[in-house]
């Protein structure tokens, strides 16, 4: 009797252990769980098309867009024939948009951009410029990757049409978005009805293991 009375503020204390540990990992998700319009689905970033924003393997729970739909400078999930990619919203119905020199113009007024660092682009160790941009009607400024020259940094103006957006990659130079046709293995136009959610927390990253809960930036309507 007394060697097992020994072990109960052993096996208590594991207990504790034990649950505090699960508290830790779920919260990021638990407190997320209850937003108005929280779609409960865990979904992961395949690809390196939206660093530095989202790293590969980055696990998040996409939200509703409600019915004003997506703002400029937020970050969705769409619908790509079978396949879900992820990517920021550069314009929506009505805007022009344009591209010289890797730097964006919405409605003819070219998009600051402003350099904060060096970053890798991808697997093969590829350095790339890491800048500051806000688009009209964005809180605060993201970041994106771009690495060199390339011809996607130029692409000629172009009006986006009702129900459609135009998306593109936080990671310039890796992103195969709507500066592509879908026959190229583009994106296009995309069609309103195609964004399926907004990505604007990360619930854990495989890639920073010790930053969850990370919130992306948010944007004013």
């Amino acid at each position: 009797m007394k060697h097992r009375e020994r072990w109960i503020p052993v096996t208590l204390g594991l207990g504790a252990l034990v649950l505090a540990t699960g508290t830790w990992f779920a919260w990021p998700v638990a407190r997320h769980a209850f937003d108005p319009g929280r779609q409960f689905r865990p979904l992961y970033i395949p690809s390196q098309s939206m660093r530095p924003t989202l790293e590969v393997g980055d696990r998040f729970y996409p939200r509703d867009l409600g019915p004003e739909g997506p703002a400029r400078g937020e970050v969705i999930l769409y619908r790509l024939g079978k396949d879900m990619r992820v990517g920021r919203v550069v314009g929506r119905a009505g805007d022009r948009v344009a591209l010289a020199g890797g730097v964006v113009s919405i409605n003819g007024k070219p998009v600051p951009q402003k350099q904060v660092g060096t970053e890798i682009a991808d697997e093969a160790g590829v350095p790339a410029r890491k800048l500051l941009e806000q688009f009209p009607g964005e809180a605060q400024p993201h970041a994106i990757l771009d690495q060199r020259a390339t011809p996607q940094d130029d692409f000629a103006a172009v009006v986006v049409p009702a129900g459609h957006l135009f998306v593109m990659g936080d990671n310039r130079d890796n992103s195969s978005d709507s500066r592509f046709p879908r026959d190229s293995f583009g994106v296009g136009m995309l069609p309103a009805e195609d964004a399926l959610g907004r990505v604007d927390f990360i619930a854990w990253s495989m890639e920073r293991p010790g930053r969850f809960d990370r919130p992306i930036t948010r944007v004013d309507k």
